[in-house]
C-alpha cells in the first residue's frame, strides 16, 4: 500500500501526521490528565518529545503500521493508530482534554476500525486501557470490543510502578454487530 488512507466522517478528518503538527501535539500532550492514560508519553511533554513522536509517525510502510492525526475543523485534536498490522494490531488513541465526552473519539475510532476490520480485512484488533481510564473503557465497549482479561502496564507520566489494565479484542463481526445495535438504539 502506497497511498495514505485519509478518512473522513461527518465532522472529522483522519489524516497523515505532518512535521508542522509538533506544536499542537506538544500542547495537547503536555497535560498530565491526557498523558497519564498513555504508556509511552512522559509528563511534562516537550516540543522535542513531539518532534520525536512525529518522526515515528511519518507513514513509510503502511503494511506494518498506520497512525492518523484527528482533525476537527482544521485543528488537530488527537491521534489514533494501530500496529503491527501484519500481526494482531494494538490500537491506541489520545484526545485533547478540551474535547473529552463529546463523541469525537467514538467517531474517529469507529472510522479507523471500519477501515482496519472491513477494508483491510484484519481478523481482529487488540486494545487495552488502564483500569482507571473510564472514558476509554466506555469507548471500547461502545465500539464492540470484547473484554478478554486483565493485566498490568506502566505509564511514563505516572509514578514508577505498574497499574491495572483491561484488555479487549474486536473482530469484524463484533464491530458490525455493535454498529447495528447502535443504529437500532438511535432509531428508537
Amino acid at each position: 500500500m502506497t497511498t495514505f488512507p485519509r478518512l473522513r466522517t461527518a465532522s472529522l478528518t483522519l489524516r497523515e501526521w505532518k512535521e508542522t503538527d509538533a506544536l499542537r501535539v506538544q500542547k495537547i500532550l503536555n497535560n498530565q490528565n491526557v498523558t497519564r492514560m498513555l504508556s509511552g508519553s512522559p509528563y511534562p511533554y516537550t516540543l522535542a518529545h513531539a518532534e520525536v513522536f512525529l518522526q515515528n509517525r511519518v507513514p513509510d510502510d503502511l503494511g506494518r503500521a498506520i497512525h492518523w492525526a484527528i482533525e476537527l475543523q482544521g485543528e488537530v485534536v488527537g491521534g489514533i493508530g494501530a500496529r503491527p498490522l501484519h500481526e494482531t494490531p494494538i490500537m491506541g488513541w489520545w484526545l485533547s482534554e478540551d474535547h473529552w465526552r463529546k463523541g469525537i473519539m467514538y467517531e474517529a475510532a469507529r472510522e479507523a476500525l471500519s477501515y482496519l476490520l472491513l477494508e483491510r480485512e484484519l481478523p481482529k484488533v487488540f486494545a487495552d486501557a488502564f483500569s482507571d481510564n473510564t472514558g476509554s473503557l466506555r469507548l471500547v465497549r461502545k465500539l464492540g470490543f470484547v473484554h478478554t482479561g486483565k493485566n498490568e502496564g506502566s505509564s511514563r507520566a505516572r509514578p514508577d510502578g505498574n497499574y491495572p489494565t483491561e484488555e479487549f479484542l474486536i473482530s469484524p463481526l463484533d464491530f458490525i454487530e455493535a454498529q447495528q445495535a447502535r443504529e437500532q438504539e438511535l432509531a428508537q
